[in-house]
Protein backbone atom coordinates (compact mmCIF):
# COMPACT_ATOMS: atom_id res chain seq x y z
CA UNK A 1 0.00 0.00 0.00
CA UNK A 2 1.00 3.58 -0.56
CA UNK A 3 -0.37 6.57 1.17
CA UNK A 4 -1.79 9.53 -0.58
CA UNK A 5 1.36 12.33 0.21
CA UNK A 6 -1.31 14.15 2.84
CA UNK A 7 -2.11 10.47 4.58
CA UNK A 8 -1.65 11.18 8.39
CA UNK A 9 -0.53 8.20 10.29
CA UNK A 10 -1.58 7.47 13.60
CA UNK A 11 0.38 5.49 16.19
CA UNK A 12 0.55 4.62 19.58
CA UNK A 13 3.42 3.75 21.16
CA UNK A 14 5.23 4.98 18.68
CA UNK A 15 8.09 6.02 20.88
CA UNK A 16 9.99 2.53 20.48
CA UNK A 17 9.77 -1.10 19.75
CA UNK A 18 7.35 -2.30 17.17
CA UNK A 19 5.53 1.16 17.43
CA UNK A 20 8.75 3.14 16.04
CA UNK A 21 8.96 0.46 13.11
CA UNK A 22 5.49 0.67 12.33
CA UNK A 23 5.83 4.71 12.46
CA UNK A 24 9.38 4.47 10.03
CA UNK A 25 7.55 1.70 7.72
CA UNK A 26 4.39 3.85 7.23
CA UNK A 27 6.94 6.63 6.47
CA UNK A 28 8.34 4.38 4.00
CA UNK A 29 5.11 3.74 2.41
CA UNK A 30 4.32 7.65 1.85
CA UNK A 31 2.50 8.51 5.08
CA UNK A 32 3.15 11.43 7.38
CA UNK A 33 3.02 9.89 11.21
CA UNK A 34 1.47 11.20 14.42
CA UNK A 35 3.49 9.48 17.53
CA UNK A 36 1.66 8.96 20.91
CA UNK A 37 3.40 7.88 23.65
CA UNK A 38 4.41 8.60 27.20
CA UNK A 39 7.84 8.82 26.23
CA UNK A 40 8.38 12.68 25.38
CA UNK A 41 12.18 12.39 24.63
CA UNK A 42 11.65 9.27 22.54
CA UNK A 43 8.94 10.43 20.93
CA UNK A 44 10.27 13.55 19.73
CA UNK A 45 13.42 11.89 18.46
CA UNK A 46 11.33 9.42 16.42
CA UNK A 47 8.73 12.04 15.23
CA UNK A 48 11.59 14.59 14.47
CA UNK A 49 13.98 11.54 12.27
CA UNK A 50 10.63 10.98 10.22
CA UNK A 51 9.31 14.43 9.88
CA UNK A 52 6.21 13.58 11.33
CA UNK A 53 4.70 14.82 14.76
CA UNK A 54 4.76 13.76 18.57
CA UNK A 55 1.88 13.78 21.12
CA UNK A 56 2.06 12.92 24.58
CA UNK A 57 -0.88 10.81 25.07
CA UNK A 58 -1.83 8.40 27.39
CA UNK A 59 -3.90 5.32 25.25
CA UNK A 60 -5.43 4.21 28.87
CA UNK A 61 -7.34 7.68 29.07
CA UNK A 62 -9.86 8.33 26.69
CA UNK A 63 -9.54 11.96 27.00
CA UNK A 64 -6.18 11.91 26.59
CA UNK A 65 -6.90 9.97 23.34
CA UNK A 66 -9.17 12.43 22.37
CA UNK A 67 -7.06 15.28 22.83
CA UNK A 68 -4.49 13.47 20.58
CA UNK A 69 -6.70 13.40 17.85
CA UNK A 70 -7.95 16.71 18.04
CA UNK A 71 -4.27 18.05 17.81
CA UNK A 72 -3.53 15.71 15.03
CA UNK A 73 -6.79 16.95 13.21
CA UNK A 74 -5.99 20.51 14.28
CA UNK A 75 -2.35 20.35 12.61
CA UNK A 76 -3.32 17.33 9.92
CA UNK A 77 -7.00 18.19 9.28
CA UNK A 78 -7.87 14.44 9.59
CA UNK A 79 -6.07 10.78 10.37
CA UNK A 80 -6.22 8.18 7.75
CA UNK A 81 -4.71 5.57 9.24
CA UNK A 82 -4.40 4.26 13.29
CA UNK A 83 -2.08 1.70 14.05
CA UNK A 84 -1.49 0.53 18.02
CA UNK A 85 -2.96 -0.50 21.13
CA UNK A 86 -6.45 2.70 20.91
Amino acid sequence: MIFEKSAVAVVSGGASGLGAATARKLTSMGACVAIFDLNVAAGEAVAQELGGVFHCVDVADPASVADGFEAVSYTHLRAHETRGNL
